[in-house]
């Protein structure tokens, strides 16, 4: 989906995207055993209405169908929309080479957001598969559309108790739209290009709930930039991917799963849900220690994912972990992971963000890590002044 506005025209941005995409599509993921990818393709472009093209093989050039109803977005065409790349290939590449052309005379500076999601997701219930949708886009949506978006950028509630605001999506429209995309198993990934302020509050909080990555260039320039978004487009593509993902963790007696953090969405406290899953995504599980764990027995944890690749397979992975269990707090000192808990602390002030001030949040941080520091000292470090250093072999 590529935002045809008249900046994005003028700065080459538009052509620069459909170049590249005669590339990359080549390398599509695919089955290990497979020589091409079953992954299908489909493009749409927009600014204030919706363009969706058909690139069926059999035509001689793509067609275009707009859709001028965003409140009420529909898909107009079901045969011919999503492709088998290599089939309709010379199609496809025509109408890359007519997008920038097509759009060289639009004035258009308006656009929508939140009506190309829900087209994309529309497609792919249509077409009854999980899929992925590549949104390139650049400016506060300010058309009338659901999803519409002001400029809320006030520096007066900076490190203030109404500071949280900020962080907060404008509307609920987007917390509903991400919740369908993870029903339907559709994974929003967001490229922004902005030149002033677009509230990636609001924007993010799709690609952030649907397992997709938000990647944002400020003020881009064609000389300086171009490298690093072509390099991020080209990864993202190509890498592995499941699709329409659910996770459940499951632990023996003693402690018990109680927090997720990462790009999920929960409608219950047990089922992870992930419209998509690839190689670069994280999910953070925090344990609560409740009932008495035995040295003998030791801690078991189960974490089992299902979900569909590219080829349409329906698979389950399971990773089963024994740990150690100890009395003594050195032990656990000794085999702490630090990544692993800043990983934590990062995540979970993150999402505290949203909710407190974040004064509050620097304060919580440092006096957990202060309380750690204090129980190591106490319990597992010799006597010592103390103002002496901490030292942990």
């Amino acid at each position: 989906m590529i935002d045809v506005s008249y900046s994005n025209i003028k700065n080459g941005l538009v052509k620069l995207i459909c170049e590249e995409l005669k590339t990359v599509l080549e390398k599509l993921p695919k089955e290990e055993q497979e020589e091409t990818s079953a992954i299908r393709v489909g493009f749409i472009t927009y600014n204030k209405v919706l363009h969706f093209f058909n690139v069926k093989s059999n035509l001689a050039q793509p067609q275009m169908m707009v859709v001028t109803d965003v409140g009420e977005v529909f898909v107009p065409l079901l045969d011919g929309f999503l492709v088998n790349y290599q089939e309709s290939q010379s199609v496809i590449h025509n109408l890359l080479d007519q997008i920038p052309e097509m759009f060289a005379d639009s004035n258009e500076n308006e656009t929508v957001f939140a009506p190309v999601i829900q087209a994309g997701m529309e497609a792919l219930k249509a077409a009854d598969c999980p899929g992925k949708l590549f949104i390139f886009h650049s400016s506060l949506p300010t058309a009338e559309a659901p999803g519409k978006l002001k400029n809320r950028d006030d520096k007066k509630l900076i490190n203030t108790d109404k500071e949280k605001i900020l962080f907060q999506p404008q509307t609920n429209v987007y917390d509903a739209l991400a919740k369908d995309c993870v029903a339907h198993g559709c994974c929003v990934t967001l490229f922004l290009f902005p030149s002033q302020y677009v509230d990636v509050a609001s924007l993010g909080l799709v690609p952030h709930l649907t397992g997709g990555t938000l990647y944002k260039y400020n003020n881009f320039q064609m000389h300086m930039d171009s490298q690093q978004f072509l390099n991020d487009l080209r990864n993202d593509i190509e890498k592995k991917i499941g699709f329409d993902a659910i996770m459940r963790v499951r632990t023996s007696t003693g402690f018990r799963a109680t927090d997720f953090f990462g790009g999920i969405f929960m409608n219950n406290t047990t089922d992870v849900e992930m419209a998509a899953i690839d190689c670069d995504k994280a999910v953070t599980v925090e344990f609560k220690h409740d009932d008495k764990l035995g040295e003998d027995s030791g801690a078991l944890i189960q974490c089992a994912v299902l979900y569909t690749t590219v080829g349409g397979q329906r698979r389950l992975r399971i990773h089963n972990l024994g740990l150690n269990c100890s009395s003594q707090l050195a032990d656990l000192y000794k085999s702490c992971e630090t990544d692993a808990l800043i990983n934590f602390f990062a995540k979970s002030a993150f999402k505290a963000v949203l909710y407190q001030p974040l004064k509050v949040i620097r304060e919580i941080l440092v006096n957990q890590t202060a309380h750690m520091l204090a129980c190591y000292r106490k319990n597992c470090a010799s006597p010592s002044a103390a103002s002496q250093f901490l030292c942990k072999k």
